[in-house]
């Protein structure tokens, strides 16, 4: 899943931490680095710190459910500000 332009990065950090699959962040070369190994990993723990914005991210999802709740997120965040 591709996503552009995230502007709360400690909110969108938080929703990750909150799958429950492994999530994978795919660099523009195609290199995959996991943030996530399971449910409630502390891993991403150090990206709480990164605040302001993100043009584009690419990551991906061992499980569905958590690809549709980030999606979910994703869409009504979007509706929200609009």
């Amino acid at each position: 899943m591709k996503i552009y332009n995230i502007h709360n990065t400690h909110e969108f950090f938080e929703r990750l931490s909150a799958c429950e699959g492994k999530v994978e962040l795919i660099d523009e070369k195609g290199t995959r680095f996991e943030l996530l190994h399971g449910k409630h990993s502390s891993d991403i723990i150090p990206l709480f710190a990164v605040y302001g914005n993100i043009r584009q991210i690419e990551l991906t999802f061992e499980k569905a459910e958590d690809c549709s709740k980030i999606f979910s997120y994703l869409i009504n965040k979007r509706k929200a500000s609009a």
